[in-house]
């Protein structure tokens, strides 16, 4: 374990950092020092979404606007489906 020497101030500031979270400075920088494990599956697929909770976000009665509209008649290019 590297041993690091701090100044009183600096000490001082991270004591009261772990303090405000209920813990003392050794148990808070132990905190800080552990890996984070995801809690549950929402928290490991960050980033990924399932198709259903995206469409109960649309509303499919907004009309298009030029521009999407003009996409969508856009001839395909390449291998879209």
């Amino acid at each position: 374990m590297a041993m690091i020497e701090l100044s009183d101030d600096h000490a001082a500031v991270l004591a009261a950092k772990a303090a405000a979270q209920g813990l003392t400075l050794q148990n808070w920088l132990g905190k800080l020092a552990e890996p984070e494990t995801p809690n549950d599956q929402s928290e490991s697929r960050k980033g990924r979404y399932r198709l259903d909770d995206l469409m109960a976000q649309c509303d499919l009665n907004v009309p298009l606007t030029p521009e999407d509209r003009a996409w969508l008649d856009t001839p395909a290019v390449g291998r879209e489906a």
